[in-house]
């Protein structure tokens, strides 16, 4: 576990009670989705492990939608509590007391504690894109942090809760983006947020969004004799493996807003689909029209339930919002998928932008 020490920054905070209630403006509305350098309040125990974080899923924003407003943004101010025109390193968004605060994206927590003007302070690393990149989310309650250094988290986690302590004249998240890593610069979060498509989360659904294999339960296992056996496909005319249909039947009952067809001719060399081992799902959307809104949520929760209950499944690797994941390569995380050959990866269909595909093992 490495240990590094970060030139601490004082946290500033911003606005009055009258907005803590008010609907939050969106900082992207395609996705719909303090600092003061300190003089001498330096902190420590930022602790991270050897192992290569795999690239993220997606990024979420860090608060439940419809839960905050913005209050304070990135760049030179006046804090609200000392008065000295200084950094403000991130952005405030106001929100009640106790409101959920949500992982930005996949990573691993380096640093969870008290930390100078900041009062309790959560960073967090993330390969973004292939490269490194923190994210910081104070002023929480000692009480309100449910994260440790070393956890895992996945995007959209529910890991705090929103609070007043340290420099701070309400409560609210105060939310840092650190190219680099936790012990580099911070840049403004909000174009951030926007140029990676930040998914906006209902409040009330954070866990069930993240993607957490416990919203869903887990999945139970092929106990068969012929798993290549074909069956019936109940989405079509067609046959699909015991296997694949094992599987399907477990995301149905699981996730019942989401619609299927597995089976189907393909032209050439077979494909996973001609050979019965291979669905594709939607979510509301019409397929030709990318996951947005609601969908796009849905799309991450089954998806992300399939991801994690692979090895039990038996799922070979899925294809969602243009990304590849699989068990041969999960030490890399999510890939770029390239179209497989097959498919325009830039088109909203050959992309998977508007359904999840999975490919169960023979």
């Amino acid at each position: 576990m490495r240990k590094a020490v970060i030139s601490g920054v004082l946290a500033l905070t911003l606005g009055p009670a009258a907005l803590l209630l008010a609907l939050g403006a969106l900082l992207n509305p395609a996705a719909q989705a303090s600092c003061l350098p300190t003089t001498s309040g330096a902190f420590s125990n930022i602790g991270n492990t050897a192992a290569p974080l795999p690239e993220t899923s997606h990024v979420v924003m860090p608060l439940p939608a419809g839960t905050w407003v913005k209050t304070s943004g990135f760049g030179i101010r006046v804090h609200p509590v000392t008065g000295e025109t200084k950094l403000h390193t991130g952005v405030d968004l106001a929100a009640p007391t106790g409101t959920h605060i949500l992982a930005a994206a996949d990573g691993r927590v380096v640093f969870a504690g008290a930390a100078t003007g900041y009062g309790n302070l959560i960073l967090i690393e993330h390969n973004v894109d292939g490269q490194t990149v923190a994210t910081g989310y104070a002023h929480m309650y000692a009480d309100g942090i449910h994260v440790k250094v070393g956890q895992s988290v996945t995007a959209g986690e529910y890991i705090a809760d929103v609070g007043v302590s340290g420099y701070s004249t309400g409560p609210h998240l105060h939310f840092e983006v650190r190219p680099g890593g936790a012990d580099s610069a911070p840049i403004n979060p909000e174009p951030w947020l926007a140029s990676h498509g930040a998914v906006d989360i209902a409040a009330g659904s954070d866990a069930a969004s993240a993607g957490c294999a416990v919203a869903a339960g887990p999945a139970s296992p092929f106990n068969g004799d012929n798993p290549g056996n074909l069956v019936d496909d109940p989405t079509t005319d067609g046959h699909i493996t015991e296997r694949t249909a094992h599987i399907l039947a477990q995301i149905r009952a699981k996730f019942p807003e989401s619609s299927w067809a597995c089976w189907s001719p393909r032209p050439g060399q077979p494909s996973e689909h001609s050979l019965g081992r291979a669905c594709d799902g939607t979510f509301g959307n019409a397929l030709g029209t990318a996951a947005t809104g609601h969908a796009l949520d849905y799309g991450w929760q089954v998806t992300n339930w399939v991801k994690d209950n692979a090895k039990t499944l038996g799922v070979e690797y899925v294809i969602w919002q243009g990304r590849i994941w699989s068990v041969a390569r999960a030490d890399e995380g999510w890939r770029k998928y390239d179209g497989g050959g097959m498919h325009d990866p830039n088109s909203v269909t050959g992309g998977h932008y508007d359904h999840l595909h999975w490919t169960a093992e023979p």
